[in-house]
């Protein structure tokens, strides 16, 4: 994918289904699929073209069960299991995310890969809109790729042989806001200590590079002083947030997003509690680290 706004870019014919794009350079809206019945072949390789030529897909008007959400989830890879986020009772490969009135500010609320802080982050999600609030609550999603693309030339050689610390405790184990409680602070170390990813990785199916670090949990760069790293950091989280980089999804019930974890990043939006939300979500796992 070339990474001139739509009007100006080729972009691949695809002969089950329709499409229309979401933004310049990210996202598309897919019609003409029931995600609810089994696909063939030939749809099934023409929609994984299209996840990881757009990173990210959304379907509207779908009716899953869990089962129906797990079977589409395969046709990308294998349901990927652990974590904390609470699951459904009828299939354990659904994570049911929930917001309520009581519910605290979520984590998404910063821009993200998901699972970075594991050695083997996922490969990416199918995010089902089960309740969505009429207003508020929308999803950003952001192509890493076209922000990488987007960098000087020397700032791309600066950073290629640069590896970055990810811990999940550093935003996360407070007891209220700017309280932490470090008991549970160790107990996240301990179960998911901090780990190394290049701050540049390559698409394994594109090739294409993208910036693979994030605000949620991206701590320091290898290699640079303090200072450097956060200069270096505080400067791709805001290069990453342009608006050129993005789409931005309203729910609606019925709402199917499949992104590639690989090569975007994305956050919600927290403009809607304390209406009620509940999405469930099938992570999809990966294989291999990035590199």
């Amino acid at each position: 994918m070339t990474y001139d706004v739509f009007s100006k870019r080729t972009d691949p014919v695809f002969t089950k289904f329709e499409v229309q794009p979401a933004a310049g350079c990210i996202g598309a809206y897919i019609s003409g699929i029931d995600l609810s019945e089994p696909l063939d072949e030939v749809t099934v390789a023409e929609l994984t073209d299209a996840w990881v030529h757009y990173h990210v897909l959304f379907f509207r008007g779908q009716s899953l069960t869990p089962d129906q959400h797990v079977a589409f989830a395969r046709y990308f890879g294998e349901p990927q299991g652990g974590g904390s986020i609470p699951r459904l009772e009828e299939n354990p490969h659904v994570k049911k995310q929930e917001y309520t009135q009581e519910s605290q500010r979520s984590g998404d609320v910063n821009m993200h890969a998901d699972d970075t802080f594991t050695e083997i982050p996922s490969r990416g999600s199918v995010l089902y809109g089960v309740k969505m609030p009429a207003v508020g609550g929308d999803t950003i999603w952001v192509n890493t790729e076209a922000a990488y693309m987007a960098l000087s030339p020397a700032f791309k050689e600066l950073l290629a042989d640069k590896t970055a610390v990810h811990d999940l405790s550093a935003n996360f184990g407070y007891v209220a806001p700017g309280m932490d409680d470090p008991k549970i602070k160790i107990r996240i170390r301990e179960h998911y200590p901090p780990v190394e990813h290049p701050v540049i990785r390559t698409h394994p199916v594109s090739g294409r590079k993208s910036i693979f670090v994030n605000e949620m949990v991206t701590t320091r760069i290898v290699g640079l002083e303090l200072d450097e790293s956060k200069a270096v950091l505080d400067f791709l989280f805001a290069h990453l947030r342009k608006h050129e980089f993005q789409c931005r999804l309203h729910w609606e019930d019925g709402t199917v997003a499949l992104w590639d974890n690989r090569a975007s990043q994305h956050f919600v939006i927290p403009d809607f509690q304390p209406a009620y939300r509940l999405n469930h979500r099938v992570a999809i796992a990966d294989t291999e680290r990035p590199v």
